[in-house]
């Protein structure tokens, strides 16, 4: 619905909101503000079309509520500048363009009146005999958001983003990105601030965000159909630092989320990630190159707390590789002591087939990369906690190390796996998992019998990087006592 005041007032309300909202956020305990400095409030946007081929168009100010945007060309935020979107608009592309973020862009819709941006005509095909190749979500219809290392803040709430993925045609206007480059959001600022909350990420053809650096807090999200035959949802390299929790992840090409210390910024930070309390569904199946993970994955040096995720027919389970590397700022050494291990657990593995039983702690790829006693050199470094469920650890075979087979215990440990008892998913699946990319028609909270109720850890805390509260900040949600992204008290993911 369409306010009744004049846009002079309508303005004037929105900036008096804007600073409000900021003063609340400055004034919470948090190493990072939104700055009232960077937010430079324009006039409304007017309904319609926006943009033209072939060039880059500028925008700044706000897209009115309920009303519709057709995209006709690459649009560009620039630096000191801020859209906002007010709930209920819709930004249609018309073609394989981008946004091209140097300033600010806040997307707030509401859960009664979601912020949509999609490509025109694009319909879901959520069938599980959809072929890739046929199938809509993986052809990258309209390009992405592309965010420049001068992007302070780029924040999405129950925004509902879907057909994204078109590389980059021409050489871009920001740094830090490549002609051909394919994902859906681009982060890149090491001082910068991602959060997205509540909302929908459906389809691409690599990584869904790519965060190249950057402060993050992802919470509460759906993401479904991501990347065609390799892409992350969620791919966190050099110097990002943040929390990512109680997010659905089904039907990805590789990861849900992969926190890498690779491409290391000048000035940045080890890549610290929290992981928690999330939901992975069939993925790693489209990957094709050999021993890519498929679930959750921790990489070249990067650190974190991983607990309380769900982990269900995927290729891979929880995954820790490189046995040089660098794991919670540690060596990744021969015993994967203690003090490693204590930074991961509570992981509740589920699969429909042998070959995932057998995954559910990675098997190092290559068996000629292992050493002398047979522990390997290279690859996987998760190991079984006592805390998972199931818990193998009483019957791992003699000698066993981080990355060694137990395909010996295979019939005890698929013995031992439970239901994780969705209100509404067929477990086991009828079809192979790879098929079933998608949410809809599906429930994915737990019925009142699950083995995943009262399981989780809760002795840790976010790293609440970001700026926190109100309209512009993250509402980050502490660790749940139940397993995964739907918690039995009706707290977090929301859809």
């Amino acid at each position: 619905m369409k306010l009744s005041i004049n846009k002079g007032l309508r303005l004037k309300a929105f900036g008096v909101l804007v600073m409000a909202s900021l003063t609340i956020i400055s004034c919470k305990k948090n190493s990072s503000t939104v700055a009232s400095a960077y937010v430079q409030v324009g006039q409304n946007v007017s309904p319609g079309p926006i943009g033209s081929s072939g060039a880059i168009t500028s925008i700044k100010g706000t897209l009115e509520a309920g009303q519709t945007y057709n995209v006709n060309g690459d649009i560009m935020i620039n630096a000191g500048d801020t859209l906002n979107i007010q709930p209920g608009a819709r930004l249609v592309f018309m073609g394989a363009y981008n946004i091209w973020v140097k300033g600010n862009l806040f997307s707030l819709g509401s859960k009664t009146a979601v912020v949509t941006i999609t490509y025109n005509g694009a319909v879901k095909q959520d069938l599980a005999t959809t072929p890739v190749a046929s199938d809509p979500a993986y052809q990258g219809m309209w390009g992405g958001i592309w965010c420049d290392t001068s992007a302070q803040n780029v924040v999405f709430k129950w925004t509902n983003i879907t057909f994204a993925g078109a590389p980059i045609a021409n050489t871009p206007p920001i740094a830090g990105a490549s002609v051909g480059d394919s994902y859906d959001i681009f982060f890149q600022n090491k001082n910068g601030n991602f959060i997205m909350e509540d909302s929908w990420l459906y389809g691409g053809t690599d990584d869904a965000i790519r965060m190249k650096s950057g402060k993050f807090s992802v919470m509460r999200n759906t993401f479904e159909k991501g990347g065609g035959t390799g892409g992350d949802f969620l791919n966190c390299k050099g110097s990002s630092v943040g929390d990512c929790a109680y997010n659905l992840f089904i039907g990805c090409a590789t990861n849900g989320p992969k926190a890498s210390n690779h491409a290391q910024p000048v000035g940045g930070t080890q890549t610290n990630c929290n992981f928690y309390n999330n939901t992975v569904v069939n993925s790693g199946y489209r990957m094709v190159e050999l021993g890519r993970g498929g679930s959750i994955n921790y990489e070249e040096g990067a650190k974190g707390n991983a607990y309380n995720n769900m982990i269900v027919n995927c290729r891979f389970g929880f995954r820790i590789v490189g046995a040089t590397e660098s794991y919670l700022g540690n060596a990744l050494l021969v015993a994967d002591t203690a003090s490693l291990r204590g930074h991961y657990g509570y992981t509740f593995n589920y699969s429909d087939s042998a070959a995932g039983v057998n995954q559910f702690y990675p098997v190092t790829p290559d068996s000629s990369a292992a050493g002398v006693g047979g522990v390997p050199q290279a690859g996987m470094w998760a190991y079984p906690q006592a805390s998972d469920v199931p818990n193998i650890t009483g019957i791992l075979p003699t000698g066993f190390y981080p990355g060694d087979t137990y395909a010996s215990i295979e019939t005890q440990v698929a013995s031992l796996q439970q239901n994780p008892k969705f209100v509404n998913f067929p477990l086991p699946e009828a079809s192979t998992p790879q098929n079933i990319a998608y949410a809809t028609g599906f429930d994915f909270h737990l019925s009142s019998s699950s083995p995943a109720i009262g399981k989780g850890y809760t002795s840790f805390s976010p790293l609440a990087i970001v700026p926190q509260g109100g309209n512009f900040g993250a509402n980050e949600t502490a660790p749940g006592s139940d397993i995964g992204a739907y918690q039995s008290n009706g707290s977090g993911n929301q859809h």
